[in-house]
This record gives C-alpha cells, structure tokens and sequence, in this order.
C-alpha cells in the first residue's frame, strides 16, 4: 500500500461522505454490509487495476476507454498521450469518472477532477519509482508523448457483497483478482 495514515483517513472521510449522498436506490444497492472501508480499498488496489475512464467531449459527448490504472495516496494514476485526443477534452473539460469492477464480486467508483502530469509535474518524481517498480520502467520512457493524470475524487463508491474476501491490512494479504 502506498497510502498514510492520513491518506486513509481522508480515503474514509471521502466515501462515508459519498454514501451519505447517495440516492435511495443506490443506498437499496449499496448497504454498509455491501461496503468496503478505506483499510479494504487500498489494500485490494495495490498494484496495476485495469478501470474504464470516462471522459465528455466539447459536444458532451460521454467518451470511455480501458486503461491501466495505479493507486496511489487515495487517487487513481493513469496514462495517455499529451496530445491525445481525451487528454485534449481533459483539458478544457477536466471532469472525470472511472471504475474498477469484477463482475460482481467488487466495484469501486470514482467521480472527480483529473489533474494531467507531464513528467516536469512535482508529484511525478514521488510516483514515478512505483511506476518502475510495477511495470519495470518508466511510463515516460515508453514514449516521449506520456501524460499521467491522477483523479481528485469528488465522490467515491466501493461495493463488495462479500466485503469479508477483502482483508484489510498489507497489499501482501490483499485479494488477488486479476483486472
């Protein structure tokens, strides 16, 4: 895990706040027995998750792709080109929402801003040696076109009917599913 103490308690802050807002229907869905704690979400998503990324276009048009995406200090990382298209939408239009799901063993939602990080970005040098731990190199030597962008959550669901299979603890204890 790569979150602080403080990361998971503002991690948890984060999603009782978003359950608090939740409509009826999605509370009917997502019951504190069918949640999963801060401690249970970092833990399960340590390492390389795979979430489909959605993005709006100038026409608003919804737009989503599958991308890899790292955890890290309570924010979801992931990488495009800078002069993609999406980063090109993100730019005026910086509203995000992604997911990571397993059929329905877990899903866990994010609703925020994206903030896009070129290499010269001061957070990089901090994420960039777990980039290179997971992946084995740098997402900035895979072409000289990389942009990170890292999700500022606004809102932030995680779902379990069986929470108990996600331990809390080190990600070395943490549910494996491989997506």
């Amino acid at each position: 895990m790569y979150e602080t103490d403080e990361d998971i308690r503002s991690l948890q802050e984060l999603l009782d706040h978003s359950h608090a807002r939740m409509g009826a229907y999605m509370r009917s869905i997502l019951t504190r027995e069918r949640t999963l704690t801060a401690r249970q979400v970092t833990t399960y998503l340590h390492g390389i998750r795979h979430v489909a990324f959605a993005a709006v276009t100038s026409a608003g048009e919804p737009r989503v792709a599958p991308l890899d995406a790292l955890f890290i200090r309570g924010r979801f990382h992931v990488g495009s080109g800078r002069s993609s298209i999406r980063v090109r939408h993100l730019r005026r239009r910086p509203k995000v929402s992604l997911a990571h799901f397993v059929g329905d063993e877990v899903a866990v939602t994010v609703h925020g801003t994206v903030t896009l990080m070129e290499r010269s970005h001061p957070d990089v040098a901090a994420i960039e040696p777990i980039y290179l731990d997971l992946y084995g190199s740098s997402p900035f030597g895979w072409s000289e076109h990389v942009m990170l962008m890292r999700v500022e959550p606004q809102a932030m669901y995680a779902y379990a009917p069986q929470p108990e299979r996600f331990p809390e603890g080190t990600a070395d204890r943490a549910c494996r599913n491989d997506s």
